[in-house]
């Protein structure tokens, strides 16, 4: 019967990973489609009796999630303006006249230094909803594997 609670919670977690690559669609935070595809949820079984859903993504979509604040270092060490010349590629963003790839990468790279993004939230959003719509079916799962317990117990 403990199956039973971490197959509710990796049908939850399920729903969340829609949710959050549904949000990431909303919110315009999708380009490449690479960190919306990276994320996954699985159910571990438990240990001590503690079941826990683990959800995983790329290294960035935290930073997506919460925005970035300006940078005070830059320079040469910057190994993301390669993602940037990819991003821009992927959006289709027409340059100017006499501006090279490289070049808007660079410009794009000091601007977020420079200010930061905001933030584009999308994992603790996504979580709140699927946990408010899986109320009552979690709560049935957990008692009915309570019963049980209590049953084995008092056999």
């Amino acid at each position: 019967m403990a199956d039973l609670l971490q197959q509710e919670l990796q049908r939850i977690g399920d729903q969340i990973v829609a949710e959050m690559r549904n949000t990431l669609a909303r919110n315009k935070s999708n380009a490449s489609g690479t960190l919306s595809d990276s994320i996954q949820a699985t159910a571990l079984p438990p240990q001590d009796n503690v079941y826990t859903l683990d959800i995983a993504m790329e290294d960035y979509g935290p930073i997506v999630d919460g925005g970035r604040g300006q940078s005070r270092t830059g320079g040469k060490k910057q190994t993301w303006r390669r993602s940037i010349e990819s991003w821009i590629n992927r959006k289709g963003i027409s340059l100017k006249p006499g501006v090279t790839l490289e070049q808007a990468a660079f410009l794009i790279t000091r601007k977020i230094n420079e200010k930061g993004y905001k933030a584009k939230p999308f994992i603790q959003p996504s979580i709140n909803s699927v946990l408010n719509k899986n109320q009552q079916p979690l709560t049935d799962v957990v008692s009915r594997v309570l019963v049980n317990k209590i049953d084995q117990i008092l056999k």
